[in-house]
Protein backbone atom coordinates (compact mmCIF):
# COMPACT_ATOMS: atom_id res chain seq x y z
CA UNK A 1 0.00 0.00 0.00
CA UNK A 2 2.85 2.31 0.64
CA UNK A 3 4.23 1.72 -2.07
CA UNK A 4 0.96 2.63 -4.33
CA UNK A 5 0.63 5.95 -2.32
CA UNK A 6 4.45 7.33 -3.30
CA UNK A 7 3.50 6.07 -7.44
CA UNK A 8 0.19 8.49 -7.15
CA UNK A 9 2.07 11.87 -5.63
CA UNK A 10 4.74 10.84 -8.24
CA UNK A 11 2.40 10.76 -10.88
CA UNK A 12 0.73 14.09 -9.54
CA UNK A 13 3.79 15.70 -9.61
CA UNK A 14 4.55 14.63 -13.82
CA UNK A 15 0.84 15.73 -14.39
CA UNK A 16 1.74 19.27 -12.82
CA UNK A 17 5.19 19.39 -14.42
CA UNK A 18 3.69 18.38 -18.01
CA UNK A 19 0.70 21.19 -17.32
CA UNK A 20 3.57 23.94 -16.70
CA UNK A 21 5.22 22.92 -20.00
CA UNK A 22 2.69 23.23 -21.96
CA UNK A 23 1.50 26.81 -20.38
CA UNK A 24 5.50 27.52 -21.29
CA UNK A 25 4.69 26.72 -24.97
CA UNK A 26 1.57 28.33 -25.42
CA UNK A 27 3.02 31.14 -23.66
CA UNK A 28 6.27 31.07 -25.96
CA UNK A 29 3.76 30.78 -29.10
CA UNK A 30 2.05 34.07 -28.09
CA UNK A 31 5.47 35.66 -27.40
CA UNK A 32 6.45 34.94 -31.32
CA UNK A 33 3.21 36.18 -32.90
CA UNK A 34 3.31 39.73 -30.79
CA UNK A 35 6.61 39.97 -32.42
CA UNK A 36 5.85 39.16 -35.57
CA UNK A 37 2.49 41.51 -35.84
CA UNK A 38 4.41 44.36 -33.84
CA UNK A 39 7.63 43.83 -37.05
CA UNK A 40 4.54 43.86 -39.59
CA UNK A 41 2.93 46.75 -37.68
CA UNK A 42 5.75 48.79 -37.86
CA UNK A 43 6.74 48.31 -41.69
CA UNK A 44 3.27 49.34 -42.40
CA UNK A 45 3.48 52.47 -40.34
CA UNK A 46 6.81 53.37 -41.98
CA UNK A 47 5.58 52.93 -45.61
CA UNK A 48 2.53 54.92 -44.72
CA UNK A 49 4.79 57.58 -43.60
CA UNK A 50 7.58 57.48 -46.11
CA UNK A 51 7.84 61.11 -47.56
CA UNK A 52 6.53 63.48 -44.88
CA UNK A 53 9.67 64.89 -44.54
CA UNK A 54 11.24 66.88 -46.89
CA UNK A 55 10.00 70.51 -46.19
CA UNK A 56 6.89 72.23 -47.99
CA UNK A 57 4.86 71.35 -50.76
CA UNK A 58 3.40 73.91 -52.79
CA UNK A 59 0.21 72.69 -55.00
CA UNK A 60 -1.30 75.01 -57.21
CA UNK A 61 -3.68 73.50 -59.74
CA UNK A 62 -5.87 70.77 -59.44
CA UNK A 63 -7.62 69.18 -62.49
CA UNK A 64 -10.22 66.61 -63.54
CA UNK A 65 -11.02 64.99 -60.27
CA UNK A 66 -13.38 62.00 -61.08
CA UNK A 67 -15.02 59.51 -58.42
CA UNK A 68 -11.84 59.86 -56.37
CA UNK A 69 -12.28 58.30 -52.60
CA UNK A 70 -13.71 61.00 -50.67
CA UNK A 71 -10.93 63.27 -49.17
CA UNK A 72 -9.19 62.87 -52.05
CA UNK A 73 -7.87 65.48 -54.76
CA UNK A 74 -6.48 64.46 -57.92
CA UNK A 75 -3.92 67.16 -59.10
CA UNK A 76 -3.00 65.80 -62.63
CA UNK A 77 -1.66 69.49 -63.78
CA UNK A 78 0.88 71.37 -62.18
CA UNK A 79 1.98 74.51 -62.57
CA UNK A 80 5.97 75.38 -61.05
CA UNK A 81 5.45 78.94 -59.85
CA UNK A 82 2.87 80.68 -57.61
CA UNK A 83 -0.63 82.71 -59.56
CA UNK A 84 -0.45 85.76 -58.12
CA UNK A 85 -3.88 87.15 -57.27
CA UNK A 86 -4.75 90.50 -59.26
CA UNK A 87 -5.60 93.12 -56.18
CA UNK A 88 -6.33 96.63 -56.85
CA UNK A 89 -3.22 99.53 -56.99
CA UNK A 90 -2.79 101.75 -54.10
CA UNK A 91 -4.81 104.30 -55.91
CA UNK A 92 -8.01 102.60 -55.05
CA UNK A 93 -9.53 103.10 -58.51
CA UNK A 94 -10.02 99.78 -58.91
CA UNK A 95 -7.68 99.14 -61.51
CA UNK A 96 -5.81 95.81 -61.15
CA UNK A 97 -2.50 94.36 -62.41
CA UNK A 98 -0.81 91.23 -61.78
CA UNK A 99 2.98 90.63 -61.01
CA UNK A 100 3.53 87.71 -62.03
CA UNK A 101 4.37 86.03 -65.43
CA UNK A 102 2.98 82.77 -64.73
CA UNK A 103 -0.70 82.17 -66.34
CA UNK A 104 -3.03 80.14 -64.05
CA UNK A 105 -5.26 77.43 -65.79
CA UNK A 106 -8.45 79.53 -64.41
CA UNK A 107 -6.79 82.75 -66.02
CA UNK A 108 -9.05 82.63 -69.28
CA UNK A 109 -12.40 81.40 -67.53
CA UNK A 110 -15.63 82.75 -67.83
CA UNK A 111 -17.22 82.02 -64.55
CA UNK A 112 -21.29 81.52 -64.84
CA UNK A 113 -23.31 81.42 -61.93
CA UNK A 114 -26.74 80.15 -63.03
CA UNK A 115 -30.06 81.91 -62.09
CA UNK A 116 -32.18 80.61 -58.94
CA UNK A 117 -35.02 81.79 -56.27
CA UNK A 118 -31.81 84.20 -55.04
CA UNK A 119 -30.63 87.20 -56.01
CA UNK A 120 -27.48 88.24 -57.43
CA UNK A 121 -24.42 87.04 -55.46
CA UNK A 122 -23.25 90.63 -55.31
CA UNK A 123 -26.09 92.00 -54.36
CA UNK A 124 -25.44 89.97 -50.84
CA UNK A 125 -24.84 92.21 -48.04
CA UNK A 126 -23.09 89.93 -45.25
CA UNK A 127 -22.61 89.93 -42.03
CA UNK A 128 -18.73 89.37 -42.18
CA UNK A 129 -16.16 90.46 -39.50
CA UNK A 130 -12.85 91.76 -39.61
CA UNK A 131 -10.46 93.64 -38.20
CA UNK A 132 -9.84 96.59 -40.18
CA UNK A 133 -6.57 97.51 -38.65
CA UNK A 134 -5.37 94.58 -39.89
CA UNK A 135 -6.96 93.47 -43.04
CA UNK A 136 -8.65 94.92 -45.84
CA UNK A 137 -11.40 94.03 -48.21
CA UNK A 138 -10.59 93.57 -52.09
CA UNK A 139 -12.57 94.74 -55.05
CA UNK A 140 -14.37 91.77 -56.04
CA UNK A 141 -14.64 89.64 -58.14
CA UNK A 142 -11.03 88.57 -58.20
CA UNK A 143 -9.93 86.75 -61.16
CA UNK A 144 -10.11 82.72 -61.28
CA UNK A 145 -6.70 82.56 -60.16
CA UNK A 146 -6.68 83.36 -56.92
CA UNK A 147 -7.88 79.91 -55.68
CA UNK A 148 -4.68 78.72 -57.36
CA UNK A 149 -3.23 79.44 -53.88
CA UNK A 150 -5.95 78.99 -51.31
CA UNK A 151 -7.35 75.46 -49.56
CA UNK A 152 -10.54 74.69 -48.47
CA UNK A 153 -10.83 72.23 -45.03
CA UNK A 154 -13.84 71.18 -43.77
CA UNK A 155 -16.14 68.25 -44.26
CA UNK A 156 -18.76 67.08 -46.74
CA UNK A 157 -19.68 70.33 -47.58
CA UNK A 158 -16.18 71.49 -48.70
CA UNK A 159 -15.93 68.30 -50.61
CA UNK A 160 -18.96 69.27 -52.55
CA UNK A 161 -17.61 73.04 -52.58
CA UNK A 162 -14.13 71.35 -54.49
CA UNK A 163 -16.64 68.58 -56.88
CA UNK A 164 -18.91 70.90 -58.17
CA UNK A 165 -17.10 74.29 -58.11
CA UNK A 166 -16.25 73.95 -61.61
CA UNK A 167 -13.16 75.04 -61.44
CA UNK A 168 -9.95 73.34 -62.29
CA UNK A 169 -7.81 74.93 -59.93
CA UNK A 170 -9.46 74.50 -56.36
CA UNK A 171 -7.62 72.96 -53.27
CA UNK A 172 -9.18 71.40 -50.56
CA UNK A 173 -8.48 69.04 -47.31
CA UNK A 174 -11.70 67.62 -46.35
CA UNK A 175 -13.35 64.24 -45.42
CA UNK A 176 -17.02 63.35 -45.15
CA UNK A 177 -18.11 63.32 -41.40
CA UNK A 178 -14.98 65.23 -40.17
CA UNK A 179 -15.06 67.13 -37.01
CA UNK A 180 -12.83 69.20 -35.38
CA UNK A 181 -11.88 67.15 -32.94
CA UNK A 182 -10.45 64.91 -34.70
CA UNK A 183 -7.72 67.08 -36.94
CA UNK A 184 -5.31 66.40 -35.46
CA UNK A 185 -5.95 62.64 -34.76
CA UNK A 186 -7.41 60.96 -37.80
CA UNK A 187 -5.14 60.26 -40.70
CA UNK A 188 -7.93 60.83 -43.64
CA UNK A 189 -6.51 63.41 -46.07
CA UNK A 190 -4.72 62.37 -48.81
CA UNK A 191 -2.13 64.98 -50.21
CA UNK A 192 -0.93 64.15 -54.18
CA UNK A 193 2.45 63.58 -54.89
CA UNK A 194 2.99 63.21 -50.92
CA UNK A 195 0.85 60.24 -49.62
CA UNK A 196 -1.97 59.15 -47.99
CA UNK A 197 -3.33 59.21 -44.50
CA UNK A 198 -2.63 62.76 -43.05
CA UNK A 199 -4.26 64.30 -40.38
CA UNK A 200 -5.55 67.90 -41.13
CA UNK A 201 -2.72 69.53 -38.98
CA UNK A 202 0.08 67.21 -40.90
CA UNK A 203 -1.45 68.50 -44.63
CA UNK A 204 -1.37 72.49 -43.53
CA UNK A 205 2.25 71.60 -42.51
CA UNK A 206 3.12 69.64 -45.79
CA UNK A 207 1.69 72.75 -47.95
CA UNK A 208 2.08 75.87 -49.13
CA UNK A 209 -1.21 78.30 -49.25
CA UNK A 210 -1.82 81.90 -49.07
CA UNK A 211 -4.84 81.40 -47.39
CA UNK A 212 -7.18 78.76 -45.68
CA UNK A 213 -11.21 78.89 -45.38
CA UNK A 214 -12.55 77.10 -42.58
CA UNK A 215 -15.81 75.22 -42.52
CA UNK A 216 -16.73 72.92 -39.93
CA UNK A 217 -20.17 72.88 -37.98
CA UNK A 218 -22.86 70.89 -39.38
CA UNK A 219 -21.26 67.06 -37.91
CA UNK A 220 -21.02 69.05 -33.99
CA UNK A 221 -24.28 70.21 -34.08
CA UNK A 222 -25.85 67.80 -32.12
CA UNK A 223 -22.82 68.61 -29.11
CA UNK A 224 -23.82 69.48 -26.34
CA UNK A 225 -21.24 71.90 -25.52
CA UNK A 226 -20.92 74.86 -28.40
CA UNK A 227 -17.52 75.73 -26.28
CA UNK A 228 -15.60 72.85 -27.24
CA UNK A 229 -16.41 73.34 -30.63
CA UNK A 230 -14.87 77.05 -30.90
CA UNK A 231 -12.07 75.56 -28.60
CA UNK A 232 -11.02 72.92 -30.85
CA UNK A 233 -11.55 75.13 -33.83
CA UNK A 234 -9.18 77.87 -32.20
CA UNK A 235 -6.64 75.13 -31.50
CA UNK A 236 -6.67 74.29 -35.27
CA UNK A 237 -6.04 78.40 -36.08
CA UNK A 238 -3.39 78.30 -33.48
CA UNK A 239 -1.54 75.65 -35.12
CA UNK A 240 -2.06 77.07 -38.92
CA UNK A 241 -0.59 80.51 -37.89
CA UNK A 242 2.36 78.89 -36.32
CA UNK A 243 3.10 77.06 -39.30
CA UNK A 244 2.14 79.69 -42.01
CA UNK A 245 1.72 82.91 -40.12
CA UNK A 246 1.87 84.72 -43.26
CA UNK A 247 -1.61 83.16 -44.15
CA UNK A 248 -4.93 84.85 -44.07
CA UNK A 249 -7.62 82.79 -42.31
CA UNK A 250 -11.33 82.90 -43.06
CA UNK A 251 -13.81 80.94 -40.32
CA UNK A 252 -16.54 80.83 -42.19
CA UNK A 253 -20.48 80.46 -41.22
CA UNK A 254 -21.96 77.17 -41.03
CA UNK A 255 -24.37 77.29 -43.99
CA UNK A 256 -28.09 76.82 -43.42
CA UNK A 257 -30.35 74.08 -43.33
CA UNK A 258 -33.70 74.24 -45.32
CA UNK A 259 -37.37 74.16 -43.69
CA UNK A 260 -38.08 70.93 -44.35
CA UNK A 261 -34.66 69.48 -43.12
CA UNK A 262 -34.76 71.42 -39.92
CA UNK A 263 -38.18 70.85 -38.91
CA UNK A 264 -37.85 66.81 -39.13
CA UNK A 265 -34.50 66.69 -36.64
CA UNK A 266 -34.06 67.74 -33.47
CA UNK A 267 -30.39 68.42 -34.40
CA UNK A 268 -30.13 69.52 -38.18
CA UNK A 269 -31.94 72.89 -37.38
CA UNK A 270 -31.97 76.29 -38.22
CA UNK A 271 -31.80 77.22 -34.66
CA UNK A 272 -28.46 75.63 -33.76
CA UNK A 273 -26.97 76.67 -36.61
CA UNK A 274 -28.15 80.10 -35.71
CA UNK A 275 -26.90 79.31 -32.21
CA UNK A 276 -23.13 77.92 -33.35
CA UNK A 277 -22.66 80.47 -35.90
CA UNK A 278 -22.89 83.32 -33.21
CA UNK A 279 -20.27 81.20 -30.55
CA UNK A 280 -18.09 81.18 -34.38
CA UNK A 281 -18.71 85.00 -34.87
CA UNK A 282 -17.87 85.59 -31.03
CA UNK A 283 -14.57 83.59 -31.32
CA UNK A 284 -13.55 85.75 -34.63
CA UNK A 285 -13.94 88.91 -32.17
CA UNK A 286 -12.02 87.41 -28.91
CA UNK A 287 -9.17 86.42 -31.32
CA UNK A 288 -9.12 89.31 -33.55
CA UNK A 289 -6.23 87.47 -35.53
CA UNK A 290 -8.77 85.89 -38.41
CA UNK A 291 -11.61 87.25 -40.36
CA UNK A 292 -14.89 85.64 -40.12
CA UNK A 293 -16.53 84.83 -43.26
CA UNK A 294 -20.42 85.03 -43.50
CA UNK A 295 -20.54 82.28 -46.32
CA UNK A 296 -23.99 81.76 -45.54
CA UNK A 297 -25.40 84.77 -46.86
CA UNK A 298 -24.91 83.79 -50.55
CA UNK A 299 -27.36 80.70 -49.93
CA UNK A 300 -30.04 81.84 -47.67
CA UNK A 301 -33.24 82.87 -48.26
CA UNK A 302 -35.45 85.81 -47.04
CA UNK A 303 -36.49 83.52 -44.17
CA UNK A 304 -33.70 82.38 -42.77
CA UNK A 305 -33.35 78.89 -44.62
CA UNK A 306 -31.55 76.99 -47.01
CA UNK A 307 -34.28 77.41 -50.25
CA UNK A 308 -35.90 73.98 -50.86
CA UNK A 309 -34.55 73.38 -54.11
CA UNK A 310 -30.70 74.17 -53.43
CA UNK A 311 -30.21 70.66 -51.85
CA UNK A 312 -31.67 66.98 -52.08
CA UNK A 313 -31.24 66.29 -48.39
CA UNK A 314 -32.13 70.03 -46.88
CA UNK A 315 -27.98 70.00 -45.95
CA UNK A 316 -25.51 69.72 -48.93
CA UNK A 317 -25.77 72.50 -51.44
CA UNK A 318 -26.43 71.56 -54.99
CA UNK A 319 -23.96 72.49 -57.96
CA UNK A 320 -25.82 75.71 -58.46
CA UNK A 321 -25.83 76.85 -55.40
CA UNK A 322 -22.11 75.65 -54.69
CA UNK A 323 -21.22 78.60 -57.63
CA UNK A 324 -23.43 80.79 -55.56
CA UNK A 325 -20.90 80.37 -52.62
CA UNK A 326 -17.99 80.03 -55.18
CA UNK A 327 -18.73 83.37 -56.17
CA UNK A 328 -19.53 85.25 -52.99
CA UNK A 329 -15.79 84.58 -52.24
CA UNK A 330 -14.65 86.34 -55.17
CA UNK A 331 -16.67 89.19 -53.81
CA UNK A 332 -15.58 88.70 -50.05
CA UNK A 333 -11.25 88.62 -50.26
CA UNK A 334 -9.38 90.45 -47.70
CA UNK A 335 -5.70 91.02 -47.53
CA UNK A 336 -3.72 91.75 -44.81
CA UNK A 337 -2.31 95.47 -44.33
Amino acid sequence: MAYRRYSREKYRKMRRRRRKLQLLYIYFILFVFAVVFCLVLHKIVTSKNNGKKGGAVKYSVAADIGNKPVGYIDYNLMISHKAEVDLPDESGDGDTESNDTTTSVASDMSYEVPDTVLGPVEDVVPANWYDESKYQKVEGPVDLSYFDNVCFIGDSRTEGLVLYSGLPNINGFYYKGLSVDKLSTDRVISIPGVGNGYTCYEAVDATDFDAYYLMFGVNELGWVYTDMFTQNMSDFIDYIKSVKPNAVIYVQSILPVSLSSSQKSDIYTQDRVNMFNEELLNMCKQRGDVIYLDSSAAVIDENGYLPEEASTDGIHCSADYIRRIVQFYRYNTFIKK
